[in-house]
């Protein structure tokens, strides 16, 4: 892309005079520019990239909305840069010809994305973007570096606030878009649940294909969609169901009967894994091989991740935590007779609901039996517990324990770091 048609795509106004340059990539991040990059400055709630526009800069190209001249390399300012990201990121998505699958819901995003991918990927070229960015700066990362050799991409839609999930779809806009169940993460910005859904339904706004929802969930069973879940009012339904210590097993029927076997016992997972089962039929993936793709899958990393150590075996679900995703994992252990030790530590992002939600865990571990629960957090106090102050302590008083044979859960949202925790475990 040359300058002049940056320019017309982004409504932008050119501060300097300059030189032909020719823009390979776009980049975000001053640690990674390359020659050829157009280095957009964005704002955020912790730093200011402007603030590191100079002519140092490894690249051909800044965009920003501030006034800054610069003698080496060209400047372009705008209203507001991630506005441009936008603009940029619907012109990519105009370009590409194919298929965009756009996931988005309180939990389960990144399973049902690496599920899908794996059914999906037995006949197609699929891309995803990686990990969970999936904010409007990840679905850009992903959009914008796409071609047609692509069959089908797959994209998790994140957010934190309301009006998010629209601009991401409206600039991707989903040939299919499915959300996974409405729950309480981010509760504490948006007030309540009621307003979670509305934030999660803005996927429909540049969606131009099929909706695909969770029929248990409470706010989505009303919703004009194909429901998957184990309700009677599901299109797709599961029964029959069997929950073992290793497995999760189901029926369902299409032209027949078939039994959907998955490697990790939790009940939640069903509408997902039927979602999932929907759009491989749809993209014409036979379903034996999407029910073999089923079983072969592997939990995702730090997403009750199953790690048989030499003493003990860890289940390491330390990936972010609310409520329900606790509940989730936690209704896996009452399966197991072995002796547990359940290491929590606070749900972030619930405000005043924050006490509630901790509290309410207690109902869950009343069921489980064989345990001793640790906690570490400001929150995790209202759990019933022994409570530490920080990951160091809560370590030093594993090294005091015997963990021979236990089974060790962790769970915990990202800003607690409770990987320090797991890191520690890997290694004895």
């Amino acid at each position: 892309m040359n300058l002049e048609k940056l320019l017309n795509i982004i409504d932008g106004v050119l501060l300097n005079s300059y030189k032909k340059v020719k823009i390979k990539d776009f980049k975000t991040d001053t640690r990674i520019l390359k020659k050829n990059d157009c280095f957009i400055a964005l704002k955020g709630n912790k730093y200011d990239a402007n603030n590191f526009i100079n002519d140092k800069l490894k690249c051909s190209v800044v965009i920003t909305d501030k006034t800054i001249k610069l003698k080496k390399i060209p400047v372009i300012k705008v209203d507001d840069t991630y506005e441009t990201l936008y603009k940029l990121g619907t012109y990519f998505r105009n370009d590409y010809k194919n298929k965009i699958i756009c996931i988005t819901g309180s939990n389960g995003k990144t399973t049902l994305k690496e599920l899908i991918y794996s059914i999906l990927s037995t006949k197609y070229n699929v891309l995803k973007n990686e990990g969970n960015k999936n904010n409007i700066i990840g679905a850009f990362n992903t959009i914008k570096n796409i071609d047609n050799t692509y069959a089908i991409a797959i994209l998790e839609l994140g957010m934190n606030h309301s009006g998010e999930i629209k601009k991401s779809s409206k600039m991707l806009k989903p040939t299919t878009a499915i959300i996974t169940n409405i729950g309480s993460s981010h509760i504490g910005n948006l007030g309540s649940r009621k307003n979670i859904y509305k934030a999660k339904i803005e996927v429909k706004e540049g969606l131009i294909g099929d909706l695909i929802v969770n029929g248990d969930s409470k706010y989505l069973t009303r919703v004009k969609a194909y429901r998957c879940g184990t309700r009677f009012n599901n299109d797709l339904i599961a029964y029959n169901i069997y929950l073992s210590k290793e497995y999760l097993i189901f029926n369902i029927y299409l032209d027949k009967e078939y039994e959907v076997v998955f490697r990790n016992p939790v009940r939640e997972y069903i509408p997902l894994i039927l979602a999932a089962i929907k759009v491989g039929l749809d993209n014409d993936i036979k379903i034996d091989a999407i029910l073999k793709a089923i079983k072969k899958y592997k939990a995702y990393d730090k997403r009750l991740n199953k790690i048989n150590l030499s003493k003990f075996t860890l289940i390491d679900d330390s990936y972010n935590a609310s409520y329900e995703s606790v509940k989730c994992g936690l209704n896996t252990l009452k399966r197991i007779d072995n002796d547990k030790i359940i290491i929590l530590g606070d749900m972030l992002e619930l405000g005043k609901f924050s006490k509630k939600y901790h509290k309410k865990i207690n109902k869950v571990l009343k069921e489980i039996n064989n345990r001793i629960v640790l906690t570490v957090g400001r929150y995790s106090k209202y759990i019933n517990s022994i409570h530490f102050k920080n990951n160091k302590d809560l370590i030093k008083y594993l090294k005091s324990i015997s963990l021979d044979n236990k089974y060790i859960y962790i769970k915990g949202s990202n800003a607690m770091r409770l990987s320090e925790i797991t890191q520690y475990l890997k290694k004895l």
